[in-house]
């Protein structure tokens, strides 16, 4: 079985972060369609992710973080992005979610 786990290349969660930290119109293009927001931000997809269907069904983020709590929390965002076993976990940029994901991964490191 192969792996079609979203897996984020570093580059594009800087280009993805930094566009969440600054960008309105990017941020509106990332709440309505997390694909072409990717996309946008420098993702490419495999032909093996193409042919499983979207691994982006699940990139679901009800209230996006503020571009300032974003910006605050970039090097443990961009840690906990990169992270082995991790994947999949657009959901930790929702403003509901941001401080107990960041938290609860990284439990020696806390945001203000």
């Amino acid at each position: 079985m192969h792996d079609t786990k979203l897996r984020i290349p570093p580059k594009v969660v800087d280009r993805l972060l930094d566009l969440l930290a600054t960008d309105d119109a990017f941020r509106e293009l990332f709440q309505h369609n997390r694909h072409a927001a990717l996309v946008q931000a420098g993702y490419e997809l495999s032909e093996e992710q193409l042919r499983a269907g979207s691994p982006f069904s699940c990139l679901i983020v009800w209230g996006l973080a503020s571009k300032a709590t974003i910006a605050d929390a970039r090097d443990q965002l961009r840690a906990h992005l990169l992270a082995d076993g991790t994947h999949t976990v657009v959901f930790l940029l929702d403003a509901n979610s941001i401080h107990t994901v960041l938290r609860t991964s990284q439990p020696d490191r806390h945001l203000a």
